[in-house]
């Protein structure tokens, strides 16, 4: 009787080890998962490489700006506009005013310290051919990139600014700049269907409003600036 309880006592023994064994495998394997660790927080969400340009971008149902407030609802969304050109095939450069890439800017704007809009600047060379306000197909690219995040979190508007540099006539300058402000609108509305109602403002300010003050030719000066709020600041 002692000798079959042992046999017992150790065939009990070796089950259990066994599905202990397999139990810390699969924790293990369970734990070593991305998308458990993306779960627990235990790998910052953005070492975690999305598998679409819709994961990447993510998005926000309608009623998040109240629970989420103003400040952490454009950070997600910088975070998404981000990341979603990352996945394009953009490549950021971290700088002191935020990121920059050929052609485009990705810039956080605060007041109070608190994140109030996000502001995209498109680069003028890039966007239109010089003195002319057709959208250039890298334009439209970026555009389609900007109207997706806008659909993605609809409780966002949006301000529009062209701006030239100051060789030429101001008042040439000043229609020039106009009429691409309205050229970006357009292509936002019609084209990736954009509603009227969330342009909040759509102008052009020829010199007026220069990033590097010099009356001559001055790349930085020529830009379209797009700049995302929410419909309501909710803090």
């Amino acid at each position: 009787m002692l000798i079959f309880s042992s046999r017992i006592s150790f065939l009990f023994f070796l089950i259990v080890s066994f599905l202990f064994l397999d139990c810390a495998r699969t924790r293990y394997a369970i734990a070593e998962s991305k998308s458990f660790q993306k779960f627990c927080g235990c790998v910052p969400e953005d070492e975690i490489p999305a598998s679409s340009k819709e994961e990447a971008l993510g998005k926000l149902s309608e009623g998040s700006l109240d629970d989420l407030g103003t400040p952490n609802y454009l950070e997600i969304m910088y975070r998404g506009l981000k990341k979603a050109f990352e996945f394009s095939g953009t490549t950021f450069e971290q700088t002191e005013e935020g990121l920059k890439a050929p052609g485009v800017e990705l810039k956080r704007v605060e007041e109070d310290k608190k994140l109030k809009e996000l502001l995209i600047i498109i680069d003028g060379d890039v966007a239109f051919p010089s003195g002319r306000s057709t959208l250039t197909p890298k334009a439209r690219d970026l555009i389609a990139k900007i109207a997706d995040a806008l659909v993605a979190y609809p409780e966002t508007n949006v301000r529009i600014g062209g701006h030239t540099d100051t060789p030429g006539s101001f008042t040439s300058n000043l229609k020039l700049s106009k009429e691409r402000s309205q050229s970006v609108k357009q292509e936002l509305k019609q084209s990736h269907e954009i509603s009227e109602e969330r342009f909040k403002e759509v102008d052009g300010y020829a010199d007026l409003r220069k990033i590097v003050d010099t009356f001559f030719s001055e790349k930085k000066n020529r830009r379209t600036e797009i700049y995302v709020g929410t419909v309501r600041i909710v803090y």
